[in-house]
Order: C-alpha cells, then sequence, then structure tokens
C-alpha cells in the first residue's frame, strides 16, 4: 500500500503545505497518479491490479483518480469523500473558519466546480463503492449520496453504505467493522488476489 504525501500534506515544511493552496484536483492530484505510476515502474505493483482507497479528502483524491486517470485504477473506494468541492466551501460560510478555508481549497466557484468528481460522474467507468456516516459533520453525507444518484443515473458500477448515526472518524466499532467489510467485499469482487 502507498500512502501519498502529495503536496499539502503537513510533516514536509511551510513550503510543502503551501504547495497545496487551491491545488484540489490539480497539482495534489498530479502527485496521487505520479505515485502510482512510480509503484508501476519499479515494479512494487502489478498495473493491472490497484485500487484507489481513500476517505475524506483522500475518497476525494481516489474518485477524481477515476476521473484524471482512470487507466491507472482497476476499482475506486471513496470513504466520507467530497464530491462537490464547491458546495463544500459554500458550506462552510456559517462559521468562523470561512476565510481560512477559502485560502485552503478555493474562492473560485468555477474552478471549485470543474475540480468536483461530481461533474464527471458519466466520465467514471471503474467500479465505485462509497461509504458515508448519515451524521457526518466535515463532510456531509449528502456528498456519497449525489455521487451514488449520478453515477447510477448514468448506469455506472456503484455501490453505496450508509453509516446510520456514522460520523467523519468511524468512532463507532461497528460502523468500523461494516466498512471494512463492505471494502473487503469489494475488493474480493474487483481486485481479487487470487487472478
Amino acid at each position: 500500500m502507498l500512502q501519498m504525501n502529495f503536496r499539502g500534506s503537513s510533516g514536509y515544511g511551510h513550503d510543502f503545505m503551501q504547495q497545496g493552496l487551491a491545488s484540489w484536483g490539480q497539482a495534489m492530484q498530479d502527485d496521487v497518479a505520479d505515485g502510482t505510476q512510480w509503484l508501476i515502474d519499479q515494479n512494487i505493483a502489478d498495473k493491472d491490479k490497484i485500487c484507489i482507497l481513500g476517505a475524506s479528502y483522500g475518497g476525494y483524491a481516489a474518485l477524481m483518480g477515476g476521473v484524471k486517470t482512470p487507466e491507472l485504477y482497476r476499482c475506486i473506494v471513496s470513504f466520507a469523500g467530497v464530491t462537490d468541492v464547491e458546495r463544500l466551501v459554500k458550506q462552510s460560510r456559517r462559521y468562523t473558519n470561512y476565510d481560512i478555508v477559502k485560502k485552503q481549497i478555493g474562492s473560485d466557484y468555477d474552478q471549485l466546480w470543474d475540480n468536483s468528481p461530481l461533474k464527471y460522474a458519466e466520465q467514471i467507468d471503474k467500479p465505485v463503492l462509497l461509504i458515508h456516516g448519515s451524521k457526518d459533520r466535515v463532510v456531509r453525507v449528502n456528498h456519497s449520496e449525489r455521487m451514488y444518484d449520478e453515477l447510477k443515473d448514468e448506469g455506472k458500477s456503484v455501490r453505496y453504505i450508509e453509516l446510520d448515526g456514522g460520523d467523519h472518524y468511524l468512532s463507532n466499532n461497528r460502523h468500523r467493522l461494516t466498512t471494512f467489510k463492505a471494502i473487503e467485499s469489494f475488493l474480493g469482487q474487483y481486485n481479487p488476489t487470487n487472478e
């Protein structure tokens, strides 16, 4: 497994973090694709056996991977993923950190929508698993609900699991087990180890 430290990640200094400002779906996404390609080039990963998985921003990056570089991935798993970046920023207007959110993610709503997986549902051609807690206060559940509806309307292979009362952090052990069992089943179907 590769866990990407894309531009904007913490732990690499101020300048590295600054490079992630307003870069969702752009340079940060390129880092994820570059990391995947590096694994393939180093013969660490089989190019035909890679599934992209992430939570929160990582769930967003997983879905955008299916939009921007679908040739790299066999399937997609998004837990509590952002699907509409414009909506995410707009929903923060009621909070005191709104100015920080605009600086970190961006304030050009047209650009934010252009960097949203929801806009490109018809282009996603890999199986998708969406999992989201109904009481998520960080990324509202409607992100996954709307993505599921769009993918379903487009006739895509998509599975959606809503964790009743679940939060953004899988705090409940029952929700954790449900999530990991669902991921195991999904990978067993779409990226089996015995091929």
